[in-house]
């Protein structure tokens, strides 16, 4: 029987899960494993022995807008048949799909069998581990799940492969702050606040902004990621990993209570300190502190912003 990790979550969650599912798939290599996730196909493609269940869709079917759905504009079969057969919290599941019997593994947070906070690595870590030993005892697996220590996990980071970058915009980075406004989705967020922030910092500094907003389109001292980078959304994610080329030249990043805005974990390596900055949330601020304590041993890096 196949085994499938699914989430029909944000792509925060999908982010975490696949240094969990590199670990699972690198130490099983034998076994040929499955995925379904609403986006973020870009976190798996180097990983040999994992496919797409569904076809990889390349791009959307009309235009994203900030805070919207994505799946609302891809294919959503398989979604509505996880949705349907109520998966959102199941942990483990048999579901036959084309006449054959494949075994869904949910690797939402907040799944039957994890439990853990948001993007919270030691809660992970046991989840993971209890998760594999009730897949072996109750299925008859022997997935191997062993995690020595955080560096295993950035083998797959540092070797995700994107098309390049380039860009004909001269700007002094050294004056420049990177700001994410893509709208939090998971939690109630002052969009207006974060508006205040851009429009001050704007008056003595150069900003980039991860998505095009009209409320700033004719303020001189900013950029959009989109827009001027011609860097936008697509259903793999690839420009979020993309624009951390743009930002990690930033003077200062501003990132948000939002999924969309941590996938910089491949760029560990060049981030400065005092460089990296969350707006008003001192609880993700921990939890990714603690994330790159364990994958890299580098101290309390993400600041805090608040207004």
């Amino acid at each position: 029987m196949q085994i499938c990790f699914y989430n029909v979550n944000h792509i925060g969650d999908i982010y975490f899960s696949s240094l969990f599912i590199n670990l699972i798939c690198k130490q099983n290599p034998d076994i040929k494993f499955l995925y379904y996730f609403i986006n973020g196909d870009i976190f798996f493609k180097n990983i040999p022995n994992i496919n797409r269940i569904n076809p990889i869709e390349n791009s959307y079917n009309n235009t994203l807008v900030n805070g919207s759905p994505p799946e609302d504009l891809l294919n959503k079969d398989l979604l509505s048949l996880l949705l349907n057969n109520k998966m959102e919290k199941t942990g483990v599941k048999i579901l036959n799909i084309n006449m054959e019997n494949i075994l869904f593994v949910n690797t939402w947070c907040k799944s039957e069998y994890f439990q853990d906070d948001d993007f919270e690595i030691y809660g992970a870590l046991k989840s993971y581990k209890n998760l594999i030993n009730y897949m072996n005892s109750n299925y008859n697996f022997n997935l191997n799940f062993i995690i020595e220590n955080g560096e295993e996990m950035l083998d797959n980071i540092y070797n995700y492969h994107y098309d390049s970058v380039s860009t004909t915009i001269e700007l002094d980075y050294k004056k420049t702050i990177f700001i994410f406004n893509y709208k939090p989705r998971s939690i109630t967020f002052n969009i207006n606040l974060l508006n205040n922030l851009i429009t001050n910092l704007s008056i003595d500094n150069n900003i980039i902004l991860s998505c095009y907003d009209k409320k700033f389109s004719n303020n001189k001292n900013i950029k959009f990621i989109d827009n001027d980078f011609n860097i936008y959304p697509e259903p793999n994610c690839e420009n979020l990993l993309k624009l951390w080329e743009i930002a990690a030249k930033c003077e200062k990043i501003i990132i948000l209570p939002s999924g969309s805005t941590w996938t910089f974990f491949h760029k560990l390596d060049i981030l400065r300190n005092n460089q990296l900055f969350i707006f008003n949330d001192t609880i993700y601020q921990k939890n990714l502190n603690d994330i790159i304590n364990f994958l890299t041993r580098r101290d309390k890096i993400i600041g805090l912003i608040r207004l």
